[in-house]
């Protein structure tokens, strides 16, 4: 049967009008202006239907949402295009027991090599968490002010664990650090320099001291700030701590509390409640905000707390330094995680600090971490300078792996007749294991 259109259709209805006997044409008069109306309908659905086709087409299929995870697709090469892992969602294992003293021993797996040949990269950053993530491969320089041979970074071989802190909540509660808003991070902008690490819970939350030592201050900071300005933290606590850095006071805060559950000169053990979450201050929603302090209790005396709170049993800790090929410190520069056994999908990312805002470890030297990473083998990429450097790292229990990043200088601009092909990008070196197989083996101590 052959397909009419709805033009057919009105030229076979003018036909049959036309066959009838003149008396019967007034009487068929309404017939005819009924299909007329038919027609132009039918007409006008056709034309509306092909239009939201042609902009299906165009907007192209839609993406799930996905809740609480990162999902930027760098892509680093023409080698196929690098998607988001999801985070895994913590499930709550038992509080990790404080130690009287650093804890002897010593993960680090140190990576260093020489970068691949020139490639192109870009990145698609997306999120829904806020604060979000949102790196590129390709960001706008940041000038390098620092040289890091004026820092008398410590020899990250010689470093040593000092997990001396529990978990500042009981596992009934969210226990991980926020890993949207990293310490030493300002989101391109969009937030203030990170001096500590985030933990949301629900308003009243009970907050744990996560050592032991003296209360020195307690309450609001409208008049005597805890932060950079008055009324920063709304409330806060802030305890020093028994035991001493290289004989250094070390002190930690909790800020943004709602209610302050210890007072000045009370002396507290790890897992006393010494608060409540609350949102006071500048905080944008509930959670606490967990700073370390070293050498003083001012602002400026923060140091990462991820290389002060113990993993959980099955994590530990990545931590990392990249200094250009010219020896200055790589500052605000993108560095993404890859697990081994999916090299090509991009699982977590952060910045390295900026420069002369955050200080380093004094043991690590570190200008980048990640913190609650399952214990396997990673892989860390980061692309400066026209060269994108990637370097295997091992996880260990409880531990922290140590990655080092030195940038290289370009080879001299080779004759056109031995010009290499760049169109593929070379492997870095030492060669990446492949994606199913293990990292290289890297120096490590005990």
């Amino acid at each position: 049967m052959r397909f009419m259109s709805p033009l057919d259709h009105l030229l076979s209805i003018v036909n049959r009008i036309r066959e009838l006997p003149r008396g019967a044409l007034a009487d068929n008069l309404r017939l005819f202006t009924v299909a007329v109306g038919m027609a132009l309908v039918v007409g006008l659905f056709a034309i509306i239907g092909r239009e939201q086709s042609v902009a299906v087409s165009m907007l192209g299929t839609a993406t799930p949402t996905v809740t609480n995870t990162v999902t930027p697709t760098p892509t680093y090469s023409p080698t196929p295009t690098e998607t988001a892992t999801p985070t895994p969602t913590h499930s709550p294992t038992p509080t990790a027991t404080s130690t009287s003293s650093p804890t002897p021993g010593l993960a680090t797996a140190l990576a260093v090599g020489t970068a691949s040949h020139a490639v192109s990269a870009t990145a698609t950053p997306a999120g829904t968490p806020t604060p979000t993530f949102t790196p590129t491969t390709t960001p706008t320089p940041v000038p390098r002010t620092v040289l890091a041979s004026s820092l008398e970074l410590s020899d990250p071989i010689q470093a040593e664990d000092h997990f001396w802190f529990t978990r500042p909540f009981s596992e009934t509660f969210t226990t991980w650090g926020s890993s949207y808003y990293p310490f030493g991070t300002n989101n391109r902008g969009q937030y203030l320099w990170h001096h500590g690490i985030d933990i949301q819970n629900p308003l009243g939350a009970p907050i744990l001291a996560v050592g032991d030592g003296t209360v020195v201050r307690a309450g609001p900071d409208d008049e005597i700030p805890f932060g950079p300005k008055p009324n920063f933290f709304g409330q806060a606590v802030l305890i020093r701590h028994n035991q001493e850095w290289n004989e250094l006071p070390v002190y930690t805060l909790y800020g943004h509390v709602s209610k302050v559950l210890a007072s000045e000169g009370q002396p507290v053990n790890s897992g006393d409640v010494v608060a409540q979450v609350g949102q006071g201050g500048v905080a944008l929603g509930p959670h606490l905000h967990l700073e370390v302090r070293v050498g003083d209790m001012n602002y400026g005396d923060v140091r990462n707390p991820d290389l002060w709170v113990k993993p959980d049993p099955g994590y530990g800790v990545v931590a990392g330094r990249v200094i250009d090929a010219q020896g200055y410190m790589v500052p605000q520069q993108p560095i993404f995680l890859h697990r081994v056994e999916e090299s090509d999908r991009f699982w977590r990312g952060t910045f390295t600090y900026p420069d002369s805002v955050i200080e380093s470890d004094i043991s690590w030297g570190e200008t980048f971490t990640f913190a609650d990473v399952p214990v396997g083998g990673y892989i860390v990429k980061t692309y400066f300078d026209g060269r994108l450097y990637t370097r295997p790292i091992t996880v260990t229990n409880q531990a922290t792996a140590f990655v080092l990043i030195e940038g290289v200088a370009p080879s001299p601009t080779p004759t056109p007749s031995s010009a290499p092909d760049l169109s593929t990008p070379q492997p870095d070196q030492p060669t990446l294991p492949s994606a199913a197989g293990e990292p290289t083996p890297t120096p490590s101590g005990s």
